[in-house]
């Protein structure tokens, strides 16, 4: 008796995970390409941050001021102060470009060789880099892993179950899902 409940719950679990994956195949095209739209997204501001620094970046000593690991994929905020000017803040941002155990031996007030692009007219004002770092980051495709991710499980999904892809240009029965389909069992 014991072993007929647990058995029908087992098959009640892989209804409802089957009816799920029914509903994120539905989904899954469409998070694909946005998915891919955030990867480009990403490659390009990354791209535009590289030439900024290249145009106008200046290499200075910054003192950490504070690091946040929890917010916007980790983030590292620096004083830094030019000969004549009063310290501004700039900002080291995503911090998963950079070795986990390097960000986590900074300390604050620790002096910092960064190259930054200076308050002015530019997109990516108070943004750095630190100089030890910069050649890794020209080389960098500017992608994070939670674009890359989410890419993948959806690519999973829809290489699981293709069917959606063929919605509208095959009729369900020739697409062969049990759950859509008339057929003698």
């Amino acid at each position: 008796m014991l072993s007929q409940h647990s058995s029908r719950v087992i098959q009640d679990i892989a209804r409802l995970l089957n009816v799920l994956l029914w509903f994120v195949a539905a989904l899954a095209p469409m998070m694909v390409l946005l998915s891919v739209i955030i990867g480009v997204d990403q490659v390009t501001q990354h791209r535009a941050l590289l030439a900024e620094l290249a145009a106008h970046g200046r290499i200075v000593t910054a003192k950490v001021y504070d690091i946040d690991l929890k917010q916007n994929r980790g983030q590292i905020f620096l004083f830094c102060s030019e000969s004549d000017q009063p310290a501004q803040l700039a900002v080291i941002s995503p911090a998963e470009f950079y070795p986990a155990d390097w960000v986590h031996s900074l300390q604050k007030d620790q002096p910092l060789e960064i190259i930054w692009v200076p308050p002015g007219p530019y997109r990516h004002a108070y943004h750095a880099v630190p100089l030890a770092y910069y050649d890794t980051v020209r080389h960098h495709l500017g992608i994070t892993r939670d674009a890359v991710g989410l890419f993948l499980f959806f690519l999973a999904i829809i290489i699981y179950r293709p069917h959606f892809l063929f919605l509208g240009f095959l009729s369900l029965e020739e697409i062969d899902i049990p759950a859509f389909t008339k057929g003698t069992a």
